[in-house]
């Protein structure tokens, strides 16, 4: 047997490996793009994997071999190319970096609505040039005028950080939007996971202060919107099918990502207790503050028969008395935690602006979108909320044609700015 034989042999077994490992992880029954979303989970797995072994070689954290690993993956920001009726490039909003789309065919027919876009990625990863293709597309199709803001990832942009600096270049540009060829009472703010959040906090901050322009709507995606409770029904159903492994977005990965947001370092103790839930004092779980998370107000469609109530906890797939150890810790974050700058869904809603929100069927964080919707119903505010029962959590960015719902996504998205901004 010769050498290319035997690799042909390692190649073939390499790949039976690979396509077994990809059909044996779990999906939802009724999910229809298990094999997507499978490649999707692997990728999420090796990226994690890769990312600590670099440590071992390079010194750095987790988070910054992280960025490099999945980056390095990612498109080359792309230019305008000629012809084409957008124009792509860097501005600055008070000094602030802003990647902005301009739409040629516009620019002198007076002054055009703006959709502010703030990426996610968990505090520690992504770019706005990811976001090229739905960005481009509301420019383009639409009209907009189009910023989306490069704000400081974790570890070295600690919170409040991200936050500060995106609610700087919100600001500025809602004082200046007519140097822009825009009409400041046509402005969306808008963002996706954590960028969601920020987005969401932002605009709370910005309907607290007189001297700034309101934004005339924010567009909420997939967004994270607590920090309180891990053990919602889709943070259950995401452990019961995966377990404590980080491949998607799951409540390692996020305990993880906060960490290193909130300290600026992988904070063990503290991982810990976020991803086993046990990070809040049991009075703090009594009280009338956490009525805001209370799992009756989630509809039952979205409990699942392996859903629990909150006494119960999931633990590899087992039923298990939740044990809370959280008081110490909760004294040390109990202020970071309950900020309205990290947790908008305890921050103070009324008089927020016209809300669109969208929640994904595979997604940690679907139930935090849900919730935000009642509350600010409750609120007085209106709200859209369109839920993708056949689309998991990052869609957004991926291309329309991988996927049939992020299509749908896309329209429906379309039709809210079309008709309410």
């Amino acid at each position: 047997m010769n050498v290319w034989m035997l690799f042909i042999i390692a190649v073939a077994a390499a790949a039976g490996i690979i396509i077994k490992y990809i059909w044996d992880i779990p999906t939802e029954d009724t999910f229809p793009h298990k094999i997507l979303y499978r490649c999707v989970y692997l990728y999420g797995v090796i990226s994690y994997t890769a990312a600590r072994l670099m440590g071992y070689v390079n010194g750095r954290c987790l988070a910054s071999n992280y960025y490099t690993f999945l980056m390095s993956f990612a498109p080359n920001p792309r230019e305008s190319p000629a012809g084409s009726d957008v124009a792509i490039d860097a501005t600055e909003f008070d000094g602030v970096k802003v990647r902005q789309y301009r739409n040629r065919r516009f620019m002198d027919q007076g002054l055009r609505p703006a959709f502010v876009f703030i990426h996610g990625g968990g505090y520690v990863v992504g770019s706005p040039a990811l976001y090229d293709g739905v960005l481009t597309k509301i420019c383009r199709v639409l009209g907009f005028y189009v910023a989306a803001i490069h704000y400081p990832l974790a570890p070295e942009g600690k919170f409040p950080k991200a936050f500060d600096e995106c609610l700087k270049a919100c600001s500025w540009f809602l004082r200046n939007a007519s140097e822009f060829s825009v009409d400041q009472d046509r402005v969306v703010i808008s963002g996706d996971s954590a960028g969601g959040q920020i987005a969401a906090s932002v605009v709370q901050a910005l309907c607290k202060s007189p001297s700034i322009p309101k934004p005339k709507a924010q567009v909420l995606m997939y967004p994270c919107l607590q920090f309180l409770d891990l053990r919602t029904p889709s943070y259950q159903r995401t452990r019961w099918l995966h377990g404590e492994q980080p491949g998607i977005l799951n409540h390692i990965t996020l305990s993880i990502f906060l960490s290193f947001y909130l300290f600026g370092r992988e904070d063990s103790r503290f991982i810990k207790a976020v991803s086993a839930n046990t990070h809040v004092s049991d009075e703090v779980r009594r009280s009338e503050q956490l009525k805001r998370l209370d799992h009756d107000l989630i509809p039952k469609e979205f409990k699942g028969p392996t859903y629990r109530p909150p006494n119960i906890n999931i633990n590899n797939n087992k039923m298990n008395t939740e044990d809370h150890q959280g008081n110490a810790l909760w004294s040390e974050c109990k202020d970071l935690l309950l900020d309205y700058r990290l947790s908008p869904l305890m921050g103070d809603l009324e008089g927020l602006p016209n809300t669109y929100v969208i929640t994904c069927g595979v997604d940690i964080l679907r139930d935090d979108g849900v919730l935000y919707c009642q509350h600010l119903e409750k609120a007085g505010v209106k709200v859209t909320h369109k839920h993708y029962v056949e689309s998991f959590h990052g869609i957004i960015a991926f291309p329309r044609t991988i996927i049939p719902s992020s299509t749908v996504m896309r329209k429906d998205l379309f039709t809210f700015l079309r008709q309410e901004v």
